[in-house]
């Protein structure tokens, strides 16, 4: 399943970056992270505690950053299992100036899902991974505005 979109941040592209590589602004701005513990350079093991049409549970997985072509783009990879559920995705986040000085955030990946989340059928799937990737973007454009890159 396709997910795709893009947030425009209000802030330069360098501080942008350096935010959504910082490892304390990830965890803040994942929707329902309880836990990002590192164990490697971009990477990480995370648990997070979601709800999809009714379906809530806590996921245990892995988070990682690769290919990384500073301040324009990267690869987020996610796997994750619990509650009799499994996700696995990969996604390119690209940056790129925006017109008002600002920069926009696109992100553009695919996701694999079993279990019960895959029998609520993508119709739903897709409109609740738009609205977690709005809820992380707002975060992250609260925190690149307020706190700077290191937070």
């Amino acid at each position: 399943m396709q997910v795709k979109g893009q947030a425009t941040l209000s802030a330069p592209r360098g501080r942008v970056w350096q935010t959504l590589l910082d490892p304390e602004a990830l965890k803040k701005c994942l929707p329902g992270c309880q836990r990002l513990e590192p164990t490697g350079p971009d990477a990480w093991e995370a648990t997070l505690s979601i709800g999809l049409a009714g379906i809530k549970g806590t996921y245990s997985g892995r988070v990682s950053i690769t290919d990384q072509q500073p301040e324009s783009s990267y690869r987020l990879n996610v796997e994750g299992s619990g509650s009799g559920n499994r996700i696995r995705g990969s996604g390119l986040i690209t940056l790129a100036d925006a017109p008002d000085g600002g920069t926009t955030v696109s992100y553009d990946g695919d996701a694999q899902i079993a279990g019960t989340l895959a029998a609520v059928g993508q119709r739903l799937f897709q409109p609740a991974a738009r609205m977690l990737a709005d809820q992380f973007f707002k975060c992250m454009g609260s925190r690149v505005n307020s706190e700077g890159a290191t937070g």
